[in-house]
């Protein structure tokens, strides 16, 4: 049960810690703690079923997440002059790389949890294993968290 409190404290904070971001870096910082927090959910399910979502979220999130800092990385490497600190820098991006404008745009969908792409899969598996592990409140509460950080996902793109 405190792994479970440590999930739900996880997912709470760090979505609204991240609402009120203004720099990128710091974003994606709280929204790995909040994707820590789902991570502890399905390990708190005590199941194989909760086993398997969490290799399934562990595998989608860290290329999901690779994917997001070489997105980035290749701003600074393109010698645009294009500095990204801030999330209004990321405006500018599908006028000079549209190409990599869509990519982060699904890839960012991905992480916020939209359908039908890989995140939104691995989400609904991880929150269907604790509901199956009778974890309601951290079932129901790791859905208004997704929803939540849709916000601030959608607001990078």
């Amino acid at each position: 049960s405190i792994i479970l409190f440590c999930s739900i404290a996880s997912m709470i904070l760090a979505s609204f810690a991240a609402m009120s971001q203004k720099k990128l870096k710091r974003l994606i910082v709280y929204s790995a703690i909040g994707h820590v927090g789902y991570m502890l959910l399905a390990f708190s399910c005590g199941s194989i079923e909760g086993i398997q979502a969490l290799l399934l979220y562990i595998l989608v999130y860290v290329i999901m997440t690779i994917n997001m800092f070489a997105s980035i990385l290749s701003l600074r490497q393109n010698g645009q002059g294009f500095s990204v600190k801030y999330i209004g820098d990321l405006h500018k991006l599908a006028k000079l790389n549209p190409l990599l404008a869509i990519n982060m745009s699904l890839n960012l969908f991905s992480i916020a949890g939209i359908p039908p792409l890989a995140g939104f899969c691995s989400k609904f598996y991880l929150f269907f294993a604790a509901l199956g592990s009778s974890l309601y409140i951290g079932a129901f509460v790791g859905v208004l968290t997704s929803v939540v950080s849709c916000f601030y996902y959608i607001r990078l793109i």
